[in-house]
């Protein structure tokens, strides 16, 4: 049995597959994933999911060396891809919603600055017990400190903890961190997940 539910955010709950992401860069002559690839280099994301670096500074940074790079025709690509905030995933709200009143929720995500405005404006802010956005911690999943600060917030034991991310390393971490977890692939295969730890979400039609 566990006690709470730690969710990460970017690929589990809010989805990034808006298909102009990966065409208007092409229509422009630019070869597709070269403003992601900029933007998430590790040496600019993860000084902005540790509080070093704000997200308009991510961004500035990100442009200069884009236009560095591809000259000035590109900056009009990058206000485009900085436009974009992703697609909440409508079934994992659901998950959220049906989930158990006895279980503590929380939010771990490698995140920026804007992050919390964000998330009261998509009206999910009072779906978690917790959020911890690493932006505020000044460490970043998959850093033993990160998970630490989930469950010290969330008030439980690591051991009685399903965290649920996307990313291979992040599930690596939290496994050493010895939370149980997920690596979370569809919302069917987490729901099947939250059964075996015997979770029964509330029937959605009540």
């Amino acid at each position: 049995m566990i006690d709470a539910v730690l969710f990460d955010f970017d690929g589990v709950i809010r989805q990034w597959d808006e298909p102009d992401l990966w065409t208007f860069e092409a229509e422009a002559g630019i070869k597709p994933g070269t403003v992601f690839e900029a933007a998430f280099s590790t040496e600019l994301h993860d000084p902005l999911t540790r509080g070093e670096l704000t997200w308009a500074e991510w961004r500035n940074e990100t442009e200069r060396r884009l236009v560095t790079q591809h000259g000035e025709s590109v900056r009009p690509v990058a206000k485009r891809f900085f436009e974009f905030e992703g697609r909440i995933d409508t079934e994992m709200v659901e998950i959220l919603e049906r989930l158990p009143s006895r279980l503590r929720v929380g939010l771990l995500t490698n995140n920026h600055d804007r992050f919390e405005e964000y998330l009261r404006r998509m009206g999910l802010d009072d779906r978690f017990d917790v959020v911890v956005n690493t932006h505020r911690i000044g460490i970043a999943k998959p850093d033993f400190g990160a998970y630490a600060s989930a469950t010290t917030q969330l008030g439980v034991e690591p051991k009685r903890c399903l965290f649920i991310d996307d990313l291979e390393a992040n599930v690596a971490g939290g496994e050493a961190a010895g939370l149980i977890c997920h690596l979370f692939r569809h919302p069917k295969g987490l729901i099947r997940r939250l059964e075996e730890l015997g979770v029964v979400l509330a029937d959605p039609h009540r």
